[in-house]
């Protein structure tokens, strides 16, 4: 896999750089690395299904497809690290897929030994200023009510958040052009939206 050049670069909480470029074509395999490296209950709250006896067929068969989407209707981000096995190891990827005029559906993966250490949070930022740059108004997500850590994550970003809770699901929209404000339940939230994967 031909190295690529690195678009943004920043430190996790201990300290560990961590290199960010766009997510292309090619990319398939780090997608399927990312994806090994998550337990199940990563692996569930990343898709919102049990995927533990998945076939690594069906694995390569979509990764190919989030890979080769990005240069049809999304826009997505690897981030690297070295670590001690090998260096250039994928820790995260994060994307949107445009769904409307204006609006995009975000998802994002981190691989387990890499959690809380504020990587999801700047891939986030990150997509969020691109949003911004292509005049996308908002970024729509589906996530399990429970999942403190993505919560944290959304509350961290420079924009109005809105959400819906729906049972052990909750449905957030992100309005990409609006300040900051308290997290509330909006009437303007359309329940009939869906995560993609």
């Amino acid at each position: 896999m031909p190295n690529r050049p690195t678009v943004y670069t920043f430190r996790t909480k201990t300290g560990r750089p961590i290199r960010v470029r766009p997510l292309v074509p090619e990319d398939a395999p780090y997608l399927v690395d990312l994806f090994e490296n998550m337990s199940d209950k990563s692996r569930y709250q990343r898709f919102l299904q049990t995927l533990d006896s998945i076939e690594m067929e069906r694995v390569w068969s979509q990764a190919e497809q989030i890979a080769e989407g990005t240069a049809v209707n999304s826009h997505g981000l690897l981030a690297f690290c070295d670590m001690s096995e090998r260096p250039d190891v994928p820790v995260a990827a994060a994307r949107y897929v445009h769904t409307d005029a204006g609006e995009a559906e975000i998802g994002i993966s981190v691989r387990d030994d890499m959690q809380n250490l504020g990587i999801g949070s700047q891939l986030l930022g990150l997509l969020l200023d691109e949003a911004r740059r292509e005049g996308i108004g908002r970024l729509v997500a589906l996530y399990q009510s429970e999942n403190a850590a993505i919560r944290a994550i959304f509350r961290k970003l420079d924009c109005r958040m809105t959400r819906q809770p729906d049972g052990i699901y909750t449905y957030v929209v992100l309005h990409v052009a609006e300040p900051p404000d308290v997290m509330d339940a909006a009437a303007d939230f359309s329940p009939e939206t869906r995560f993609i994967g």
